[in-house]
Order: structure tokens, then C-alpha cells, then sequence
């Protein structure tokens, strides 16, 4: 799957073949993308370039559509010898923890192949995807920034713990059924109460400027109104995940897996190779280095963002 940096501007091509040769498309190809997860149309039917040589076709991704970390569905439309057709491809908007130009800063890479330190665009782009990957896996979270949800248990009380951290809220569903909706004008919001987020971004709690908000447990079922969130509902919270930027230490991790992937040692640990012996020089990597990312000063500053508590539901 191809991945488009958050906020640019890139190049999807499509290469059409009739018994192995590529071949022109009868007309025009159209392109129509949408939103992978959720089916929202988010271009319909604009007109592909034909490029050279003959079978090619491209069209350019625009900042409209990559300004949230989301997977685009892209569908080509076509007719090749009178039948019509389509071809489906996917691409990942994704947020880079570091740029390739902060690379070549931070390691001061050569910009010509003939520099010994020279390493190719292709080179360092891979070796950060790698780099966000194992920071993702290492402490369960995203530091990009995408639109979505995520359902909590409630526990009785006024707040819901998230389980990653948000920017705003713009629903709330209790069991499926609609609670709180800011994006309707007026806003609807069976509860009674306003609803915000804490200054971490990872609590939702209900808003009341006169005191706690408490009820007992006997419910009354023609009682809309209640000022908490029930203990063992279900709750949904929708709204932008994640964080506006890249924390530092984040782009520091990145930073510092990207030079480790590049050095030659990196092979050793993707083979899990433990003792390496180089004439009269001995290799020996510690246990740690096959736990978390390999590098012990990154796993230190990720141990503070690590979620041990996310619940897959």
C-alpha cells in the first residue's frame, strides 16, 4: 500500500494491460476515491492523465484529501476494447515523526552518491516508516491525527477514561443511541449537560458548574436526563484522535531509529543474530535489544507514553 505524508501532494499511477501488453484505455479514465474505513465519497469521476509511455495513466492526490490520516480508496474507471471495467487501489495518509530534510540534518547525509554518508530518498522514507512502526507497536498509540472513535465502558462516575488521547468530541452515543451531537445546530445533547475534554485530552467528563454530578441507581425510565456515565453502558465517543504535532522526544526517537536501521548493525538484530564475530572484534548484543525498538535510550522516552490499558472491542 502505497503512504502519502499528512498535508502533501503526491502521484498515484495506474498501468493498464490486454494479454500482457499495455494498452490505452478506449476513452477517458476516471478516477472517484473515497474513505476506506467508512465509504464517505470523497472525490467522484475526475479525469486521469495519460502518461507515456502507452498504458500509463496518473492522477495527483491533492492536500484537500491527505489533510487526515485516513486510507483513500482509489477506483479507475475505464473501457478497454469495449468492456467496461475498474481497477481498486488503497493508499495510507500518514503522519511522518520525522522529515526526510531532518534526517539528513541530524546525520549529515550526503546528497551525492558519490559521498561515503550518501543514502537515497527511498532509503531514508523507508527507514522512517520502519522507525514510526516500531514507536507505534512499542507504545500502542498514533501521534498522527485522524477523525474517528472509540467505545468505553462506563463505571458510574462523571468522567470516561479514553483510551487514546482526543482533540475534540463531536458525538456521543450511549448503547448505539445518539447522546450528545455538537455538529447539529442546535446542538443535541440529551444528557443536560455539556460535555469536555480534560486538559490531557484522554478523559471525557460531563460539565456542571454548581457541583458533582451524581445520581442514585434506581433510573427512572422517563427520565431523560441523567448527569453521568452509567456504570457498564457502552459508550461511544466521536471526534479527532490524537495529537496536533509530533511531540519532540517523538521526532528524537524517530530520529534516533532511523540512523540505528541505516548503520550495518541493523541487519544483526532483523536476523536475530546475537554474537557477531569480526576478526578480532566480538559483537555482543544484550537481551533488550530483541525487546521493544533495540535501542534503550528510545525505549526510556517511550516508556512514558506506553498504553497498557487499550481494550479491543
Amino acid at each position: 500500500m502505497q503512504q502519502i505524508h499528512n498535508g502533501t501532494q503526491e502521484t498515484v499511477t495506474l498501468e493498464i494491460y490486454k494479454q500482457g501488453q499495455l494498452t490505452n484505455a478506449d476513452g477517458a479514465v476516471l478516477v472517484s476515491i473515497k474513505d476506506a474505513d467508512d465509504g464517505t465519497i470523497l472525490l467522484s469521476s475526475a479525469s486521469a492523465t495519460n502518461d507515456q509511455p502507452e498504458g500509463q495513466y496518473s492522477f495527483e492526490i491533492t492536500p484537500d484529501l491527505t489533510s487526515e490520516n485516513r486510507v483513500l480508496q482509489i477506483i479507475w474507471s475505464y473501457t478497454l476494447s469495449g468492456d467496461s471495467t475498474s481497477q481498486t487501489q488503497y493508499a495510507q495518509v500518514v503522519t511522518p515523526y520525522a522529515l526526510v530534510s531532518d534526517i539528513v540534518d541530524y546525520y549529515n547525509i550526503g546528497t551525492k552518491p558519490s559521498e561515503i554518508n550518501y543514502y537515497s530518498q527511498s532509503q531514508i522514507l523507508s527507514a522512517e516508516q520502519i522507525a514510526r512502526t516500531m514507536i507505534n507497536n512499542y507504545t500502542s498509540l498514533d501521534f498522527g491525527r485522524r477523525y474517528g472513535f472509540q467505545e468505553i465502558f462506563g463505571s458510574g462516575s462523571d468522567a470516561l477514561e479514553l483510551t487514546e488521547k482526543m482533540l475534540y468530541v463531536d458525538k456521543i452515543y450511549e448503547n448505539d443511541v445518539l447522546q450528545v451531537d455538537y455538529t447539529a445546530s442546535p446542538a443535541y445533547n440529551v444528557f443536560g449537560y455539556d460535555v469536555e475534554l480534560s486538559p490531557t485530552g484522554k478523559v471525557v467528563r460531563i460539565v456542571n458548574t454548581f457541583g458533582n454530578v451524581r445520581y442514585d441507581n434506581q433510573v427512572d425510565p422517563t427520565i431523560l436526563y441523567y448527569g453521568k456515565f452509567r456504570d457498564n453502558s457502552r459508550y461511544k465517543i466521536y471526534g479527532e484522535i490524537g495529537y496536533n504535532y509530533v511531540p519532540q522526544d517523538i521526532k528524537l526517537c524517530s530520529l534516533l531509529l532511523v540512523g540505528d536501521l541505516l548503520s550495518n548493525d541493523a541487519a544483526w538484530r532483523t536476523k536475530y543474530l546475537k554474537k557477531v564475530n569480526l576478526a578480532e572484534v566480538t559483537f555482543e548484543l544484550a537481551a533488550g535489544a530483541f525487546n521493544g525498538t533495540g535501542n534503550v535510550i528510545v525505549d526510556g522516552i517511550l516508556d512514558q507514553y506506553r498504553n497498557y490499558n487499550i481494550v479491543v472491542i
